[in-house]
């Protein structure tokens, strides 16, 4: 086990590249470590979790050499692998232990002692499966919210377009039906004008 100072001095000597893998319980993960063909020395790879103290997992001379685990750590469990250029970590059926933040480099020397200096970080989170049962039910009912909600807009619109129809219709027959009366009136008009001549020629006759 090392404590936060080893973290503070395997970080502060390193050019590091970052990344965050998120898997699901009992699924299998693989981190990959790069850029560190170049380098024969001691290559491994430890594990910080939400202590303060950091475990290293395996080690190695070089890519090419074999691989020890450290006490606690299983072949059953982990397995590194090597292609030259990469080194890989695969772990098996993770679970919510394996959650953390991994290293993966070598060591450097620095002065008299040998100091770490890291190539990769991972981030690896394993999900809470019941943080997505819980969230299923909010997304249920958004989607049912966003669906009643079109349904009130459509019907409204629906309803006003009918009430409209017989407004329009009963506006247009008023306005027609004065104009037929005028048309009417003028006629009867013209018809008594025509009998009242017709009665006066007959008279003077």
């Amino acid at each position: 086990m090392y404590d936060f100072n080893f973290l503070e001095s395997l970080i502060s000597v390193s050019v590091c590249q970052f990344h965050t893998v998120s898997v699901r319980p009992a699924e299998d993960v693989t981190l990959m470590c790069s850029n560190f063909s170049k380098f024969f020395s001691h290559i491994f790879w430890f594990k910080m979790n939400s202590s303060p103290n950091a475990s290293r997992i395996s080690a190695m001379f070089s890519a090419e050499s074999n691989v020890s685990l450290s006490d606690g750590f299983h072949f059953s469990k982990y397995n590194i692998t090597s292609n030259i250029t990469n080194l890989f970590l695969k772990i098996k059926e993770v679970n919510f232990s394996d959650s953390g933040l991994y290293f993966c480099g070598q060591y450097v020397t620095a002065g008299e002692a040998p100091v770490p200096a890291v190539f990769t970080a991972t981030h690896l989170q394993v999900e809470d499966v019941s943080d997505r049962l819980l969230n299923l039910p909010r997304m249920i009912l958004g989607c049912v919210t966003v669906f009643l909600t079109v349904v009130i807009v459509l019907f409204e619109q629906a309803n006003l377009l009918q009430n409209l129809d017989p407004d329009g219709l009963n506006y247009a027959a008023l306005k027609s039906h004065p104009k037929a009366k005028n048309y009417t009136g003028l006629s009867d008009e013209k018809e008594l004008e025509t009998n009242v001549l017709y009665a006066a020629t007959r008279e003077t006759h």
